[in-house]
């Protein structure tokens, strides 16, 4: 009897700020149920110091943690300016990606807004990147960072889909994308990140109706693409991952920590914005970088060491722990900020100069939250704040469950199953869960 050369095909689908908590509700729902009867996975998924999805994304897509792979926050340090530049482009990424293996391969990668990917050798790409500056234009930007012709046939035919950057219309263009381009394109390896979850989290609230409601949009888009991948006749040669980058947690109050710089002296002003500065918080919602611009001016380590410290004693500053620059790289994160903080439950950082030293988040307008009532950045090991694993089909084994896991073991695993390999990564292979 004949044989067909059978072409294995990959399926990476990352939902943003999925949650284990969440798993309550998706478990029931179709999408999510047949992951649950038919694969492998985990709940109980660790995530990466800062908790942000940047250094998350670059940490399954590396196997290695942000200290390493180079990507330790989302935004650029740039103090003073208001809309800081993102880690957009691949080569912020200092180490190798399961992407790039896939490439060596000669497997074709499509890549619809996946994080630290803008200028990549993709085959077909719509890196997540959007205009930051008024001079600039949100089309011109995303066709220069990915495959022009590709987006230039994506926004003809489902631009009128999106509006900006709101959600869940993004999630939507993103998602139509997403289904032609597994009809059209077939390629070896399709990566898709979602992010509907993760903003109706932040600006309606953690258990808001809006964040039930994407919930159920994310197992709607889950069972589209198992539907399609059947209808192409591609399921059967498909594996399929689907995983969350980091959880989130409600926020009350907001700690301004340059505003407290700024009147102790450590930056300086001029109309309201920053001209010299010696010492500046780096705000990552749920913790901060703080950064001495002489690293040599011990005087200045010293007087902001003794800040730090007192406002560590005060539970009404909302500073749960302050780490040393060692202390931090043991944890995973930036080698380069003099200091790192943990807010305390309840509170986040931003990084304002103008603000009191803790101030309660602005109250809705119409149900929106303009500063986030629920984020993340956090520690991974906050109680009740990890994220999730599935894999199915070709090649997984069903019904395996491993007990806990990180971020890191997510990229070494994509790249064993592809038949490639990951270099330098610290993550370990899944085994258990591959044939």
């Amino acid at each position: 009897m004949e044989t067909r050369d059978r072409k294995r095909r990959f399926v990476i689908i990352s939902f943003d700020a999925l949650s284990s908590r969440d798993m309550d509700v998706l478990k029931n729902l179709p999408g999510f149920s047949r992951l649950y009867r038919d694969g492998s996975y985990c709940e109980n998924v660790r995530s990466v110091y800062p908790s942000l999805t940047y250094p998350a994304h670059c940490s399954i897509s590396t196997g290695m943690l942000p200290m390493n792979h180079g990507v330790t926050s989302n935004q650029l340090l740039q103090p003073g300016r208001k809309d800081p530049d993102w880690h957009w482009t691949r080569d912020h990424i200092k180490t190798d990606t399961f992407y790039d293996a896939a490439l060596r391969k000669g497997m074709t990668v499509a890549s619809l807004l996946w994080p630290v990917t803008a200028k990549s050798g993709i085959t077909w790409n719509m890196p997540e990147i959007y205009a930051n500056r008024p001079w600039k234009n949100q089309i011109a930007v995303s066709l220069a960072n990915g495959t022009p012709d590709y987006l230039l046939l994506l926004q003809k035919m489902f631009g009128k889909t999106r509006q900006g950057l709101k959600q869940p219309m993004l999630d939507d263009f993103v998602h139509q994308s997403a289904l032609w381009t597994i009809k059209e394109k077939k390629p070896d390896v399709l990566m898709i990140h979602y992010v509907d979850l993760d903003s109706m989290r932040h600006h309606y609230g953690y258990a808001s109706k809006e964040a039930d409601s994407a919930l159920l949009r994310h197992d709607r888009r889950l069972t589209d693409i198992l539907d399609i991948l059947e209808d192409e006749g591609l399921m059967e040669d498909t594996t399929l991952f689907v995983l969350g980058d980091h959880d989130q947690l409600p926020v009350k109050n907001i700690i301004y920590l340059n505003s407290i710089f700024k009147d102790k002296g450590l930056i300086n002003t001029i109309g309201g914005k920053i001209i010299d500065w010696k010492a500046y918080a780096q705000t990552l919602d749920g913790s901060s970088y703080v950064h001495i611009r002489d690293k040599n001016d011990t005087d200045t380590y010293a007087k902001v060491e003794a800040i730090l410290r007192k406002l560590e004693s005060l539970p009404s500053y909302g500073i749960e722990k302050v780490y040393t620059s060692n202390e931090a790289a043991d944890l995973g994160a930036s080698r380069d900020a003099a200091f790192m903080l943990e807010a305390a439950s309840g509170f986040k950082f931003l990084p304002d100069i103008d603000k009191p030293a803790v101030a309660p988040v602005p109250p809705a307008v119409d149900g929106w939250f303009e500063e986030s009532v629920s984020t993340h950045g956090f520690s991974p090991d906050k109680e009740n704040y990890t994220t999730v694993f599935f894999a199915m089909g070709q090649g997984i084994k069903k019904n395996i469950v491993i007990p806990t896991m990180s971020l890191i073991d997510e990229g070494p695993t994509f790249a064993k199953a592809m038949g490639t390999v990951l270099y330098d990564t610290v993550g370990r292979v899944l085994d258990e869960i591959l044939e």
